[in-house]
């Protein structure tokens, strides 16, 4: 996916490219503000709905990005759950994803506090180790 977006999404009935007059175009990977900065400072002073559509469109271009993200991992613990049905492991390893929610509640600098990524991280292991089970339950053993 590529790292930046331009007049992305249902706001604009042209073809997608650069327009100096559009404020659709962003990097994904820039933040849109300085994390420690008040919110409201990203505020217009007299906003208008027409200040929502580039923020919309940058959120459904994250959310893409967020999948994307989210279906590599999948494709990951599938190879480690077929390499631990080979070894004889138990899908479930308590200690392994103790290890990723500290590591991601290490790595958050907010906005959303360490129990929400907590509970986030904890649903994604819950349907990666679903579908680990899913997949490899009937196969036979090594």
């Amino acid at each position: 996916m590529p790292d930046s977006v331009l007049c992305a999404g249902p706001y604009h009935d042209r073809d997608p490219g650069p327009d100096p007059a559009c404020h659709c175009h962003f990097e994904l990977n820039q933040p849109l503000q300085n994390p420690q900065a008040d919110l409201a400072s990203s505020v217009p002073t007299a906003p208008t709905q027409e200040d929502l559509l580039p923020l919309r469109a940058r959120i459904d271009a994250i959310d893409r990005k967020v999948l994307l993200l989210l279906s590599e991992r999948a494709k990951c613990a599938n190879v480690i759950g077929l390499i631990k049905k080979q070894l004889g492991m138990p899908v479930y390893l308590p200690m392994r994803e103790q290890e990723v929610i500290h590591n991601v509640t290490n790595a958050n600098s907010g906005p959303l506090d360490n129990s929400a990524v907590r509970r986030l991280f904890e649903r994604i292991i819950d349907e990666t180790r679903a579908l680990e089970r899913k997949k490899y339950q009937d196969m036979p053993d090594f």
